[in-house]
C-alpha cells in the first residue's frame, strides 16, 4: 500500500489515512530511522528536516514518544544540530540513538551473521524515513539500503582494521544490502515507510520529490520511486534480493 499526497503540510492528513494514528495511541512509542550518518552537503542529501520536524509532533500530537535512531560513529546529536533540529528535539524530549554504539542481536540470515541493535525491540512502532539517492559511482539508495546504517560498523569490520564505515558489507554488497534488510525485518520490523524531500540523481543533480509517500513495504515503495523518478536505472540486485513473504 502506498499513499500520497502533494503537500508538506498534508503528512498529517495522510499518516491518519494510513492508520497511524490509531497505531500511536496504542503502542505509545515510535522509533524512527533515519539518514544522518553526516551532515548534509551538497549532492549529499539527507533526511529532511521539515518531514522528520512534523513526524515528531505529529507523534506527540497522538499521545506517542519518539526516538530517533542512526549509526553516526558519535556524532549523531552534532549532525541534528547542523540540521537545524535541536530546539524540536528538546521541546518534546526525543530520545537521541547513535545505532554504532548500541548492543546487538547476533542474527544468521542466508549463511551470513548479522547485529541488530536490541534496542529496536524496545518501541511498539518503527518508521524508516530515508533520503533518495543515485551518486556516481554508488547504488541507488532509498528505503531498502537506509537499514545498512542500522548496523553498528565496529561489527562489520575485516581483519580488526578499524574504519568508519563498513567493509565486510562490501564483500558481496547486494547480498549484504538485502540480507541485513531482511534480517531486520525479522526481528524488529518496520511497518510505515516515508519518502519525499530533496533527492539526488547523478545525471539531474539533487531535485525535489513533488509528493510524499507512505508506504509499509520498503521494496514496493523503492520500486515506485526507483520508477517515477530514477526511470533510467534498472532495478539493482539487492532489489530483487529481498524476500517477499
Amino acid at each position: 500500500m502506498i499513499l500520497s499526497c502533494e503537500k508538506q503540510y498534508d503528512l498529517a492528513f495522510i499518516l491518519d489515512q494510513f492508520g497511524l494514528t490509531n497505531k500511536i495511541m496504542r503502542e505509545k512509542s515510535v522509533l524512527v530511522k533515519i539518514n544522518l550518518s553526516r551532515p548534509a552537503a551538497p549532492g549529499h542529501p539527507r533526511t529532511d528536516p521539515f518531514l522528520l520536524s512534523e513526524l515528531i509532533k505529529y507523534i506527540y500530537a497522538n499521545n506517542g514518544t519518539c526516538a530517533i535512531a542512526e549509526s553516526a560513529n558519535g556524532y549523531l546529536a552534532v549532525n541534528l544540530e547542523q540540521a537545524g533540529l535541536t530546539d524540536i528535539i528538546s521541546r518534546y524530549n526525543v530520545k537521541v540513538i547513535d545505532l554504532d554504539f548500541e548492543d546487538t542481536e547476533e542474527i544468521t540470515y542466508n549463511g551470513e551473521k548479522h547485529y541488530i541493535p536490541k534496542c529496536f525491540q524496545a518501541y511498539g512502532i518503527r518508521i524508516a524515513l530515508p533520503v533518495a539517492s543515485k551518486r556516481e559511482g554508488m547504488v541507488f539508495s532509498n528505503n531498502i539500503k537506509l537499514f545498512v546504517g542500522a548496523v553498528p560498523r565496529r561489527m562489520y569490520q575485516i581483519d580488526n582494521k578499524i574504519v568508519d564505515w563498513r567493509p565486510r558489507v562490501h564483500l558481496d554488497l547486494h547480498k549484504s544490502v538485502a540480507d541485513i534488510y531482511d534480517s531486520i525485518q525479522r526481528y524488529s520490523p518496520f511497518t510505515v515507510f516515508i519518502n519525499g524531500g530533496l533527492a539526488m540523481d547523478e545525471k539531474k543533480g539533487e531535485f525535489l520529490i513533488n509528493e510524499i509517500l507512505v508506504g509499509n513495504d520498503g521494496l514496493e515503495l523503492d520500486l515506485y520511486i526507483l520508477k517515477k523518478y530514477f526511470g533510467y536505472l534498472d532495478i539493482p540486485e539487492y532489489l530483487k534480493r529481498i524476500h517477499v513473504d
